[in-house]
């Protein structure tokens, strides 16, 4: 148990240091998910020595006021008075943002007026009615990591923080057993991995996950958000003591993206 308290610990750390989920400079991605549902947990050292994140987005921040690449709307039946659910309209909101810094606004909201718990709940019942939905699972892992964070600023505990981190990475498995390809499931999902304990297997898929996202991203229009990829990559090369290839990765990215600041801070070594 004590094991799994100081990795729950290190987990939630990513996701506030991170801001998971679309925040301005994901440098070293973000918090919470990892390899299929609830990994293999090595017993961490008393210290974990890795590259010192920068912020970064996590369903927990805001993917650079960039657009993520957008979601196909999922349309679920209305029942007679779901126009009229406040709740109903905040879910609908979330599934409709345009870009990241949108959602993560929303779901500032949402953790500051105290409805995260009944959007979690919607969210789970509308996952339930819609097994199909990758965009559902997505979200509903983001809003469980945005609402790890309101925990942790209220100080509170530390089992419940890690029982929604664990939950919200199976979210993020679900989503992408149904589209393997989905560009916000794998980049939340991997990102976080960053702030998990150091592990040779997980560290690994993380790294490979990333990679091919970028590689996926050459077939698919421009995003700004997907300087994001670039930065995440070579975090985790760093926090593998691959640094060659940390560095090689940053400047791959500034061929893409020439002005870059958190790419140019990367290479020049800052």
């Amino acid at each position: 148990m004590k094991k799994i308290i100081i990795l729950l610990v290190a987990v939630v750390a990513g996701v506030i240091l991170g801001k998971i989920i679309f925040t301005n400079h994901p440098a070293p991605p973000p918090p919470a998910p990892v390899t299929e549902s609830v990994p293999a947990q090595p017993a961490p050292p008393d210290k974990i020595s890795t590259p010192k994140p920068e912020p970064l987005p996590v369903s927990a921040g805001a993917i650079e006021s960039s657009k993520i690449p957008a979601a196909t709307p999922v349309v679920s039946e209305a029942k007679p008075d779901d126009s009229a659910n406040p709740i109903h309209k905040a879910v609908d909101a979330l599934l409709a943002a345009k870009n990241g810094a949108e959602k993560h606004d929303l779901f500032q909201q949402l953790v500051k007026s105290g409805q995260i718990d009944a959007v979690i709940a919607e969210l789970q019942q509308r996952t339930a009615d819609n097994p199909n939905s990758a965009q559902l699972p997505t979200t509903l892992g983001e809003a469980q990591l945005n609402k790890i964070r309101a925990i942790k600023e209220a100080g509170g505990d530390v089992n419940d923080m890690g029982i929604l981190a664990m939950q919200a990475d199976k979210n993020f498995n679900a989503a992408l057993k149904i589209d393997p390809q989905n560009w916000e499931a794998n980049f939340v999902k991997a990102s976080t991995q960053f702030y998990w304990p150091p592990d040779e297997k997980r560290d690994n898929e993380a790294a490979q996950r990333l990679a091919g996202l970028i590689d996926q991203q050459e077939t698919m229009t421009p995003n700004p958000a997907f300087v994001q990829t670039y930065i995440a990559l070579g975090n985790q090369y760093e926090k593998m003591s691959q640094h060659d290839k940390a560095a090689a990765t940053w400047q791959l990215g500034l061929t893409k993206f020439p002005n870059d600041p958190a790419l140019l801070k990367k290479v020049s070594g800052q």
